[in-house]
């Protein structure tokens, strides 16, 4: 699976986050799942006249999956106990 990250080229550990009108940088940022939402985002801040649009570059990541693990592998255990004893 394919998806996309917007980094800021002066500082590449920044992500943008947030939407088309308001645009924050943090280390994770947003994640757009296809080409077609990364492009959406994009033509919506252009139309809000976002003037650092240059300072922008998008990055494509590959993830792939790891492993597959049971829903009670990823719950605490006490919470489990918890909702046994109900």
């Amino acid at each position: 699976m394919i998806v996309y990250k917007i980094r800021n080229k002066n500082d590449p550990n920044k992500f943008l986050s947030g939407t088309p009108t308001y645009h924050s940088w943090d280390k994770t940022g947003r994640m757009f799942q296809t080409i077609g939402k990364i492009r959406t985002f994009l033509t919506n801040s252009l139309k809000g006249h976002n003037k650092n649009i240059g300072d922008w570059e998008v990055v494509e990541y590959e993830l792939a999956e790891l492993s597959v693990k049971g829903v009670h592998e990823m719950i605490k255990p006490e919470q489990i106990f918890k909702m046994l004893k109900k």
